[in-house]
Order: structure tokens, then sequence, then C-alpha cells
């Protein structure tokens, strides 16, 4: 591990433990605000999820990560928009990690830091995704290490969402 990396993710951790949420599990149906984290790659699951929280009638917010230095769009997030730590910058930080999401789905199956930040950093009430480097970020953590497809991974999730049994 380089030494830049090193420090931003031990920063991270710094940051991490400062982070005030309260933790608190909705059903799919109970979700009004939703943000959806995903790779560029991953399109298929995105429109998944979009279609599956836009027909509860949530609102779904997302940022997609990409490697391209220029591409359209305020929802997306690209190298020229993260610092030399690989953060986003803090206009588009704070726009994510705002307290206001019902639930966060990470459904990105590779590493990808920037996105990594936002989760860590966030204080949504319930965050969900592959913990694939066991940062302890997330409330349910589905492992498709034997399968890593963010459809897959969006369809677990999704799943185990489903068939908790909640209490009014």
């Amino acid at each position: 591990m380089k030494i830049v990396e090193k420090y931003s993710r031990k920063r991270l951790l710094r940051r991490t433990a400062a982070v005030r949420r309260q933790v608190l599990l909705r059903s799919p149906e109970q979700v009004r605000k939703v943000l959806l984290l995903w790779h560029a790659d991953d399109l298929k699951a995105f429109k998944y999820l979009h279609n599956f929280f836009k027909n509860r009638s949530a609102i779904v917010r997302n940022l997609c990560w990409t490697e391209i230095k220029e591409a359209s769009g305020s929802n997306v997030l690209t190298i020229k928009d993260i610092n030399w730590l690989g953060w986003p910058r803090e206009g588009i930080l704070g726009t994510f990690i705002s307290p206001e999401f019902d639930l966060l789905i990470n459904i990105t199956t590779r590493a990808c830091f920037p996105l990594e930040v936002i989760t860590a950093l966030s204080a949504a009430s319930f965050k969900a995704g592959w913990d694939y480097n066991e940062s302890g970020c997330y409330d349910l953590s589905v492992d498709v290490s034997s399968r890593p497809d963010s459809l897959y991974l969006a369809e677990q999730i999704i799943s185990f969402l489903q068939s908790i049994n909640y209490k009014p």
C-alpha cells in the first residue's frame, strides 16, 4: 500500500469515527429517500434498483463513479472531482453525506475509494452493500465474493431487505 493511500485510509477511519447517526431499518415500502452509489459498469444493477424504488414512490438520488476525465451530468463523479487523497471534493461530499437518506446502497463490486469515502461518511439511516475490504461501515453487508456481479448484489440486498420481519 502506498504512503498516500495509507494516510488517506487512516484519515477516513478518523473521520468515520466522528460520524453520528441513528441506525434505523425501514422496509423497502417505507423508504422515502434512497442514495444509490454505483460504477459506470453497473448500469443494469442501477436501473434495477432505480426502478424498484421509483415504483414504491421513493425519491432516488444516485452518484456514478467513472474513471474517465470528462463526463456529463451532475450525478457523475470523475477523476477531476477527487483530490490528491482520492476523496471527492467538499461540495460533492457534502451533498451526498447528508443525513436525509433513509437508505444508502453501494452496488460496486470492485475497489472504488471515492465511493467508499461517501459510504463511510454518510449519515444515512441504513447502509447496504458488499464490505469487500471489511471496513465495517455497512449495516447490511452481502458477501458476493463467489459471484462479484453488481446486479446479483442488488438483487441480494433487496431480497434481504424484503425478508426481514419489520415491527410497526
